[in-house]
């Protein structure tokens, strides 16, 4: 009987499109979007920091390419 089995979810990246399992990827705090590990993290290093505490915010946002949601409305 197998302890830990493969998530049967799945989820679409909103960048590039591929479906991955809704574990190996996630949502960026600022810009909201789901995105695959990829293009949330980037690297091994940016992953380790995540899982010890590091805001979870994608390649593009951290890069200043990123576009934030429209929240409050349009400013005056």
């Amino acid at each position: 009987m197998p302890v830990f089995k493969k998530s049967m979810f799945f989820s679409e990246c909103d960048r590039c499109h591929v479906r991955f399992h809704i574990g190996e990827g996630g949502v960026c705090e600022r810009c909201k979007r789901i995105l695959c590990e990829n293009h949330l993290h980037g690297s091994l290093l940016r992953r380790i920091q995540v899982s010890f505490g590091a805001p979870v915010i994608c390649v593009a946002c951290r890069s200043g390419r990123g576009t934030t949601p429209n929240v409050g409305g349009p400013r005056s």
